[in-house]
């Protein structure tokens, strides 16, 4: 696999995180990574690899944390949604 291979699988992972951990769709989760990048002015592609590495090792920058949280919290407007694990 080439560098250029690595972004889409890793956003995809990251998608996948989010969307387990929050309780959402796939679609919600991507809005979410798209979102924590545009509101911490951190390129989605770093937002990804980092929300893969919290996975990991259980650690997430507080300005992350906080962000994925906001955008969780704030995407659970329908009903029968799960509430998200805590990040």
């Amino acid at each position: 696999m080439t560098a250029h291979d690595r972004p889409r699988p890793l956003l995809d992972e990251a998608t996948a995180i989010v969307a387990t951990v929050g309780g959402v769709t796939l679609e919600r989760a991507r809005a979410v990574l798209r979102a924590m990048s545009a509101h911490t002015h951190i390129k989605e592609q770093h937002v990804a690899e980092l929300v893969v590495e919290w996975a990991v090792t259980g650690r997430l920058p507080a300005e992350l944390r906080g962000e994925l949280r906001a955008q969780l919290d704030g995407g659970r407007a329908g009903p029968g949604q799960a509430q998200p694990a805590a990040p």
